[in-house]
């Protein structure tokens, strides 16, 4: 199905000399599921937009080499007709989004093909079944959560039944259970015949369906492993090659959390409503200094919205104690670092060094504060790059150092190693650990269950808007 030979690539805007894709040689045969591993920049993204036509012909640059799709020249087939062919599923869902409404959008690409309404009615059908997203249908998409997002970038390229389907991070921003049900969907579309490329971190969700692993480093192909090789790999050998384990990590939440007078943190009664939707619930929490809580609970849960109210970036109802002081929205914004799921969102500065410097007056001692933030994150090469020029888990890195640097006592961090490989998980983990040492009170939205097993103290669990419980974790089972 997809033939690449000597595929190499630079995107316009690299320094001379500088490649992204470096002789790229890969066959990947009808009905294959092979996952695209390796450390972060390593050039799986490049990779999966070569695939679908987006290198060169919307991102520009020098391709080299030959790629064959379905015996035909997919370098001369114009992108319309590509986009047929190869079905994409981007890191960020927002930059594959054409309508408001999650129905419209699901329906989009087939309506262009163009099918019958008929068959497009069944398929909307079978996929959100599937998915469990019926409850996502006829939904405004800015109001859905980032994990809710995925879900729907995931049911419109599905929906579409391309021979090819390429997938960068997909289980980046979703739960549990929804990342059960996406490797049960890649498994049916992989049975049927479809030819399915996952650019992934987290692998314990096709551990059964892939065939193989393709292992990355510095824009080559360094390694092809068959699936009795991948996992026959050692945890000194994942983590050498920053990859994650195979294997999902052993933890439960075990007895109930006993706030006290003194914690950190007091929320009580916390209630929002966003566009007449009741969001939150009568939500009442406590958080302590030097422990890790972590915030769980399916997508939609009111994860995201619980902290946004927390930190003062939404209106609620009921009131929020830190150190033992009542505070309003303002006060508890300049009390708090809310790193948000988006980084797009928080990065202002022309480079990386700078973003340290806003809103403060210069001076050596900073820099080189900031400069050793950066170099704690591995992004001390990118401390003169544009932020907007970092891949997704570089950006997510330089805003942990931020929140780091940024000496507030209640630090937030909205899913903060989504789209990490595991090496720099791992940094994360350090970092995330060293904070609460000092003295912080950290609390962690996320899916990600490699993450709470190594870091966190107590969970906090979400359903429906409504607190369901909040336990300690047990690890060493």
């Amino acid at each position: 199905m997809i033939e690449l030979k000597n595929i190499s690539f630079a995107y316009e805007s690299s320094r001379e000399g500088e490649s992204q894709l470096r002789h790229v040689d890969l066959k990947v045969e009808k009905g294959e599921l092979v996952i695209l591993a390796g450390r972060s920049g390593c050039g799986k993204t490049t990779l999966t937009r070569v695939l679908n036509g987006l290198c060169p012909q919307f991102y520009p640059g020098e391709l080299t080499g030959s790629y064959l799709l379905d015996g035909q020249d997919a370098l001369k087939i114009p992108i319309h007709q590509l986009g047929t062919m190869v079905g994409s599923v981007f890191q960020d869902p927002r930059s594959q989004f054409f309508t408001t409404n999650t129905t419209d959008e699901i329906v989009l690409g087939m309506e262009n093909i163009p099918l019958e309404r008929s068959v497009m009615q069944q398929r909307v059908k079978a996929v959100c079944s599937q998915m469990n997203i019926e409850r996502l249908l006829d939904r405004r998409i800015f109001l859905l959560s980032s994990g809710e997002k995925q879900l729907i970038a995931i049911a419109s390229v599905c929906a579409m039944e391309p021979k090819v389907i390429v997938m960068d991070e997909p289980s980046a921003n979703l739960d549990s259970g929804a990342m059960v049900r996406l490797g049960a969907l890649l498994y049916r579309l992989k049975e049927a015949g479809h030819t399915i490329l996952l650019s992934e971190h987290r692998f314990h969700y096709v551990r059964d369906s892939f065939d193989r692993l393709v292992f990355m480093e510095n824009g080559e192909i360094s390694s092809i492993y068959s699936r009795s090789e991948a996992l026959s790999l050692t945890g000194a050998q994942l983590t050498a090659m920053g990859l994650r384990p195979f294997e999902p990590p052993s933890f439960q939440a075990g007895g109930a959390f006993h706030p006290k007078p003194e914690d950190t943190l007091q929320a009580s009664r916390i209630s929002c409503m966003l566009d007449g939707r009741q969001i939150l619930e009568n939500v009442t929490f406590s958080a302590q200094s030097g422990r890790i809580l972590a915030i769980a609970g399916p997508n939609g849960a009111g994860k995201s919205t619980l902290c946004r109210t927390i930190t003062g970036l939404y209106r609620s109802m009921g009131t929020v104690q830190i150190n033992g002081e009542y505070l309003k929205r303002k006060r508890r914004t300049q009390k708090s670092f809310f790193v948000q799921q988006d980084a797009d969102y928080q990065l202002y500065a022309p480079t990386a060094v700078d973003e340290f410097l806003i809103g403060k007056k210069e001076s050596p001692g900073l820099r080189q504060a900031a400069l050793a933030r950066l170099y704690e994150m591995g992004l001390e090469p990118f401390a003169g790059r544009h932020p907007a020029s970092l891949s997704g888990g570089q950006k997510q890195r330089l805003l942990l150092a931020l929140a780091a640097e940024s000496g507030r006592e209640l630090l937030v961090f909205d899913e903060p190693t989504s789209g990490l490989d595991g090496y720099n998980m791992r940094l994360t983990v350090k970092l995330l650990q060293r904070l609460s040492s000092e003295g912080k009170c950290l609390l962690l939205i996320t899916h990600d269950m490699d993450l709470i097993a190594e870091t966190a103290d107590c969970v906090l669990y979400m359903e429906q808007g409504k607190l369901r419980y909040h336990r300690n974790v047990l690890r060493d089972l």
